[in-house]
Formats: structure tokens, sequence, C-alpha cells
């Protein structure tokens, strides 16, 4: 069997937890904020349903709602919940490079001056502080709503990152501050 992507793991997540239809995926996808830390899109989510279903890793059933509109539910079949699982063992077990735009400016910091570089990195910082700020606040909610643990982890993991950058952008622009002399 092919391994899932990590799009198509976060929607078999959502789908583990219970039969849907696309629209309350899509619900769950905001309410969840899973478009910051998941690769999934809103116009993905009724692709990946059907090539899944195709894969045999979901199953559909259509079902009259309260309101008599019919609505096409999917569930994990056997197979899903086996490639979800594998996926999720991947997905603990394994670090994965990830891409992040600045990395783009960093490559290509030799096209300004000291100076610009230095004031749009402070610039840089000064939006992870507030970021920082959001973060905290998320873990403290989640943590005073009693979430799952890994629910709050995903503030937690972030806020450790976004510490770690804090860290390298102060050491960073204290190192072009001396080139600067």
């Amino acid at each position: 069997m092919k391994t899932i992507t990590n799009k198509e793991a976060a929607l078999l997540n959502l789908l583990s937890e219970k039969p849907k239809h696309a629209y309350e995926i899509e619900g769950d996808i905001k309410e969840r904020d899973m478009r910051y830390w998941t690769e999934i899109s809103m116009s993905s989510v009724y692709k990946l349903l059907n090539k899944l279903e195709a894969q045999g890793l979901l199953l559909s059933t259509v079902k009259l709602s309260k309101k008599n509109v019919a609505q096409k539910v999917y569930a994990l079949t056997a197979l899903g919940k086996k490639a979800f699982k594998d996926k999720l063992v991947l997905l603990l077990s394994t670090w994965e490079a990830s891409r992040h735009p600045l990395d783009i400016g960093l490559a290509s910091l030799w096209l300004l001056k000291n100076d610009e570089a230095i004031a749009l990195l402070t610039k840089y910082g000064e939006h992870l502080e507030r970021m920082l700020v959001c973060y905290a606040e998320l873990e403290k909610y989640l943590r005073e709503h009693q979430c799952p643990p890994g629910n709050i982890q995903l503030a937690t993991r972030r806020l450790h990152m976004l510490g770690g950058e804090k860290k390298w952008l102060q050491e960073f622009i204290g190192e072009l501050q001396v080139e600067k002399k």
C-alpha cells in the first residue's frame, strides 16, 4: 500500500473520529484552525475525499439531513484505518524538514544593504513576538478547557519553535550589526 500524504492524513484524522459529510469536515478544519498547521485547503477536501474513496480508504453513503437534503457521508474503511495508523507512526517517529518562506529571503539577503536587512528582520522579530503572545493565549485556553494533550501540544510546540526562532533572529541581527560597523 502506498503511503498517504500529509493532507490525506489530516483528512483521515478527522474521519477517524466519526463518519462525516464534506461540509462537516470543512467546519472541523475551520474550527480547529487546521489551515495554519496542515497543507489541506478548502478546494482540496472534495478532491481528497474522492481520491481516498477510489483507493478504498473511505466508503461513502448517501443520507438525508434533517432538512431532507441528500448528503454523502464518508467513513474510514479497515484499509483506511490501517493507512492512517501507518502514516501516524511515521509522523510521530520521523523528523521531516519544513519549508519556510523566510529561507528564500535569507538566500537573497545579499541583495539588500545591511541597514535594510536589519530593519526587515527586526520587523520579522516583532511579528514573532505577536505570534508568541497568541500561542501563549491559545495554550492557556486549551489547558483551561481541558483539551486533549495532543491539541495542547499544537500550541506548546509552536511556542518552543517561535522561541528558538526568536533566539536565532536576535543572534543573526547581532552579527549583522557587528558587520555593519
